[in-house]
């Protein structure tokens, strides 16, 4: 019995430690966009883009810093970055025209996938997107 116990006790945290390990959205992901912003502040209509979006990630606990970047803008750092579980959220810095907006991400990870809703200030939507885990 005390070697049940004993071996208990080597498993469970060994086996958190790889759940807690799985979790972790360390590395690059990759999703295909399609922008469905609308109109423009003074109600011109935006075309609507095809792009990519890359996501390097650097999660430290609930801590979450990198980079994004697309076909349609360069690189730009993360702020504000936190993962609570699942759930992941965080802001960037866009330029469109000669103004900055904020750029919220919001997303959920099932797996190896993490669902993305995005909002622009200003312009009232957003695009989704899915990020798959690049290998």
């Amino acid at each position: 019995m005390r070697t049940h116990r004993a071996l208990l006790a080597l498993v469970f945290p060994a086996l958190f430690a790889a759940v807690a390990a799985g979790a972790d959205i360390t590395g690059e992901w990759k999703a295909q966009f399609k922008t469905n912003y609308g109109t423009d502040l003074q109600g011109n209509p935006l075309p609507r883009e095809n792009g990519e979006t890359t996501f390097t990630f650097k999660q430290n606990g609930e801590e979450l810093t990198g980079t994004v970047s697309s076909t349609a803008f360069s690189e730009t750092q993360i702020r504000e970055g936190k993962v609570s579980g699942d759930n992941i959220s965080f802001v960037v810095i866009r330029t469109f025209g000669r103004r900055e907006r904020r750029m919220t991400y919001t997303g959920t990870r099932a797996g190896s996938e993490i669902k993305f809703q995005t909002l622009i200030d200003g312009f009232g939507r957003g695009v989704q997107m899915i990020a798959k885990k690049v290998p």
